[in-house]
């Protein structure tokens, strides 16, 4: 892999974070007295073999920007971080930053077990930069988020790993970082709280914190992050929007080391190439260019119709295991082909698909998901739970999802699968991902709430009568 850096936007100017040809690389010694024979031999034998935890790797990272790490166990994330952060002596390549880094690497590092978790609050800040006085001035601010009561006075030792990580990104969060780096520690912590986290992120980056999120949930890195980074086996192998990101993470999480080759060497037919650079992400960009002439002059907003030109540069169509989906067509309730709908209007996704050979315990899926890959809403049939018993070898079938116009105006991709059950649960027999696009449009201004409308019927107000004098 290249190891240039990467591309930055042109409106990024003054990066929080530069990583230049940044590595690691470990001795491994096959016995212990290896290594101190090494230390006689010196260069004139070699008794150990190298290691590289992580391979030269260079990107930037601008103010307020929100970059995800995403990779299979092992593949150099943790490494990655603890060499930003300066707890590791990189083998090669620099790392240079502007102003405070926060991090929160693993489950309590950084906390005396004897100390209480208010002590534990006064070192961190302390050893953070922070004067008694800004220490102070915070306190009130990182208990409430803390909300771990009493127990701020009882050492930490006695704490659980929730309430660890409770104090912890308290205290990371609140002393104004440049940059706050975060290592799968919110996954200990409950959902509720993890809403919390996430939620004070964002009031972060909108102050100006840039962000590095290691973490193995794809929606978070979908719903959180600008970009995104896929690691594996020490080396960055694909960098860029993290819709994309998360696909080709999730088709390749069980796959050889030789199917990660054909899949991002940019030699390999259908090879998507190392790097994704910045500057290349529009928010549509997976969105192949439309023709100059596609609308027909009769269509306006408030027509639906089919736009030729709608068509997703980011379809993912994973292998298929017995069964496969042929075809997907966007449809109006009458059966007429419309990718272009106005809001408020039903629509039909209908799914065409093959039986390969004979299978049992079927069940088929659709998602839609948005520009950014955040899925929005889904069907499976049987509805709402079930399977088809059984489908005979080398039959086709349609299956027709019937939605509602409750999708905001704006740009959509839809999705499906089919699944099936075996003694290891439930697995896919295929899966195809940003397969056809949508686009609703807006017929009149509409106040947009929330990630889609459940409107089944118009609210209705009700006038009460005014309560007449109590006796």
């Amino acid at each position: 892999m290249s190891s240039e850096p990467v591309a930055a936007s042109a409106a990024i100017h003054d990066p929080v974070l530069r990583v230049e040809e940044l590595s690691k690389c470990y001795r491994i010694y096959d016995h212990p007295r290896d290594r101190l024979l090494q230390a006689f031999w010196g260069e004139r034998r070699q008794l150990y073999r190298d290691f590289w935890a992580l391979h030269p790797l260079s990107f930037e990272l601008a103010r307020g920007q929100t970059l995800g790490v995403v990779g299979r166990n092992g593949s150099g994330k943790s490494t990655l971080l603890q060499l930003l952060c300066g707890t590791l002596t990189p083998s090669g390549g620099s790392v240079s930053n502007q102003g405070r880094i926060g991090a929160l690497l693993e489950l309590g590092s950084g906390f005396s077990p004897e100390f209480t978790g208010l002590e534990n609050v006064h070192l961190n800040a302390a050893l953070l930069g922070l004067s008694r006085a800004e220490i102070e001035a915070r306190l009130d601010a990182i208990l409430a988020f803390a909300d771990i009561g009493s127990f701020i006075d009882q050492p930490v030792k006695t704490y659980s790993s929730g309430m660890v990580v409770r104090l912890a990104f308290a205290v990371q969060a609140h002393i104004d970082p440049d940059l706050l780096v975060v290592d799968e520690a919110l996954a200990v912590g409950d959902e509720l709280f993890q809403k919390k986290c996430y939620a004070h992120l964002e009031r972060l980056k909108e102050r100006g914190t840039s962000v590095l999120l290691v973490t193995h949930s794809c929606p978070q890195i979908i719903q959180h992050c600008d970009r995104a980074l896929l690691l594996h086996r020490g080396r960055a192998r694909l960098m860029g929007e993290p819709a994309r990101i998360t696909v080709t993470y999730q088709r390749l999480i069980n796959a050889s080391d030789a199917e990660w080759d054909a899949c991002l060497s940019p030699d390999q037919p259908g090879g998507k190439g190392n790097w994704l650079p910045a500057e290349a992400e529009p928010s549509h960009a997976n969105l192949a260019p439309a023709p100059e002439q596609v609308q027909p002059q009769a269509a306006d907003a408030g027509q639906a119709w089919q736009d030729p030109s709608l068509q997703p540069l980011s379809t993912e169509i994973y292998p298929s295991h017995g069964a496969r989906i042929e075809d997907l067509r966007i449809e109006l309730p009458n059966g007429d082909a419309a990718n272009v709908i106005p809001f408020g209007e039903d629509f039909v996704l209908c799914f065409h698909y093959l039986a390969e050979i004979e299978l049992h315990d079927v069940t088929l899926s659709c998602h839609i998901a948005s520009h950014t890959g955040v899925r929005i809403s889904g069907q499976s049939y049987p509805y709402p739970s079930g399977s088809l018993k059984e489908l005979a070898a080398d039959s086709r079938f349609n299956v027709r999802f019937h939605f509602s116009g409750g999708l905001w105006p704006g740009l959509y991709f839809v999705g499906g699968g089919i699944t099936t059950s075996d003694a290891g649960g439930r697995r896919f027999l295929h899966r195809v991902v940003d397969y056809r696009a949508l686009r609703i449009t807006e017929t009149h201004p509409i106040a947009v709430i929330g990630a889609c409308q459940l409107l089944r019927e118009p609210p209705t107000l009700t006038t009460l009568e005014a309560a007449g004098p109590q006796a």
